[in-house]
């Protein structure tokens, strides 16, 4: 029955590896500040179509603006899913988790907005446009999830995914992050994000 929703875990976990690996090279040149996700563009530069040895282009750097924007559109994907499960998740312990991500990551959005206007940093929506795809993607399979146990699963499964996801975008945005208020503000988020992962792999772990 996990079988689906297993597979459409470990999609969005590769996915978020994958966007990861990108944001981590850096490029001197780069200057913006905001907070957003994944730029598509990350998948552009193959080098030369004569050279097998050509070098791809170097991923743009992770900048404030971009994480900013990165972590709007994890927040949204996280209030949208977690509003999706307080009405179609059937185990107590999941309907719980779904209100407490609905308003713990509601906080965070709107401390991240906060700090973007104090900061006067615009995010880089463009940064965001993988996670955003990420979020249409999981919005889509839980919508067709029917309600029940098949729903429970897909929605733990896939939280264990973001989360760890989430996580890690948090610890590399963290250390490349150059305004002191947003580090301090990335520092503070990651314990919550920590925990948020930790009790949902506990439900998950329930559920085997």
């Amino acid at each position: 029955m996990m079988r689906g929703t297993r597979k459409t875990a470990f999609a969005l976990a590769l996915g978020a590896v994958t966007m990861l690996g990108a944001c981590k090279k850096s490029d001197s040149s780069a200057t913006d500040t905001t907070m957003a996700s994944a730029d598509t563009s990350m998948k552009a530069g193959t080098g030369s179509s004569t050279s097998m040895n050509a070098t791809p282009a170097a991923a743009p750097a992770m900048t404030d603006a971009g994480i900013l924007a990165m972590l709007t559109a994890a927040n949204h994907g996280e209030i949208a899913a977690g509003k999706m499960a307080e009405t179609k998740a059937t185990s107590a312990s999941v309907r719980s988790f779904a209100r407490d991500m609905v308003a713990a990551h509601t906080k965070m959005l709107n401390d991240g907005n906060a700090l973007a206007k104090k900061l006067n940093i615009t995010p880089d929506s463009a940064a965001a446009d993988s996670i955003m795809a990420m979020n249409r993607s999981t919005g889509a399979t839980l919508s067709s999830t029917a309600k029940g146990a098949a729903f429970d699963s897909a929605y733990v499964n896939a939280q264990v995914a973001g989360h760890q996801y989430v996580l890690n975008l948090v610890k590399t945005a963290e250390g490349a992050a150059q305004n002191a208020d947003l580090k301090a503000a990335l520092t503070k988020a990651e314990p919550q994000v920590q925990a948020h992962l930790d009790r949902i792999t506990a439900i998950q772990g329930k559920m085997k």
